[in-house]
């Protein structure tokens, strides 16, 4: 899989992490594409750090040993610590007895699988903001500019996402971007969770977005989301003093939710953010479903049929 980048682009950081999960037979049987540590994630990420050159990762000792022999270590900001290290792990007993007593309503994606199953990989997810905070606060490459990227997405099973990209980024947010995959006006989606939106209602007085109200506004760089039907992808882009904000304001958010008795993925946690935070912290970017995620860092926002 090769993809090219314009490196011309010297002001942005890529942020990612990687970790061979304590139950990677699980992990590889809830997502698509039998995501091995070996055989998935390990060649993606070479393909991610060939491709940016800035990187700045969380990871393992196998992963850093894994880029050492590759030898792209010149390319690469590098914090290995244990997994049992992460920022949350130690809340891990507890995100458990939370989610066996929420049922059906366990969040984003896995509300079919018992949390036992995916407590681990959670944890990963939950610490992306940190990983953004570590790299900004760091900034080994003296970069404005800090951007998300999954470890898995430069896997040949996504060469499709990117085929239509030129290999330019455009974007220079001045909030925290975030894509956007649009399913307005659409029956509510089995991914956002109903737990979601009476929570909203406990904690701020702001009423939803409507189709009036979002015709009224600049959809390609709006800080209002339609929470009902919109749901945060995993593009994320903003400066260092952004990024200290969303890492702030995310941990804050975190545990609002886990005093009202939930714990889901960060894509929930973005949600409940965007309405604690309205026209405020984000920049939203939307883009076409899940078959678009990663050609969102193109700066490619499409239409929204209203």
């Amino acid at each position: 899989m090769s993809i090219s980048y314009d490196n011309k682009r010297k002001d942005i950081t890529f942020c990612t992490m990687l970790f061979k999960m304590p139950q990677q037979d699980n992990l590889a049987a809830i997502k698509k594409a039998n995501r091995k540590f070996e055989e998935f994630y390990l060649p993606s990420l070479k393909n991610l750090i060939e491709t940016f050159k800035k990187v700045a990762i969380w990871c393992d000792m196998e992963t850093a040993d894994y880029i050492k022999r590759n030898k792209l270590d010149k390319y690469v900001d590098m914090h290995v610590i244990k997994f049992s290290n992460l920022p949350h792990y130690k809340e891990r007993d507890e995100w458990l007895k939370i989610l066996d007593g929420m049922h059906g309503k366990r969040g984003f994606f896995f509300h079919h699988k018992t949390p036992q199953d995916w407590i681990d990989y959670l944890l990963v997810i939950m610490a992306k903001p940190w990983v953004m905070e570590w790299a900004a606060n760091n900034n080994k490459f003296k970069t404005k500019y800090f951007m998300w990227l999954d470890a898995g997405s430069f896997n040949p099973y996504y060469e499709d996402f990117w085929q239509n990209w030129d290999g330019s980024i455009k974007a220079k947010p001045e909030r925290v971007r975030i894509t956007i995959a649009k399913t307005l006006g659409k029956t509510r989606p089995h991914f956002i969770p109903n737990f979601i939106y009476k929570l909203y209602r406990k904690t701020v007085k702001i009423p939803l977005a409507t189709k009036e109200s979002l015709v009224k506004q600049n959809l390609q760089d709006i800080a209002m989301i339609n929470a009902d039907y919109d749901v945060p992808a995993c593009s994320i882009m903003g400066t260092a003093d952004n990024i200290h904000r969303f890492y702030n304001d995310f941990e804050r958010t975190r545990k609002i939710m886990k005093k009202h008795g939930y714990v889901s993925t960060e894509q929930a946690v973005f949600q409940m953010m965007m309405k604690l935070d309205v026209d405020d912290l984000f920049e939203l970017s939307y883009i076409h479903g899940y078959t678009g995620v990663y050609a969102a860092i193109a700066d490619k926002s499409y239409d929204i049929d209203l």
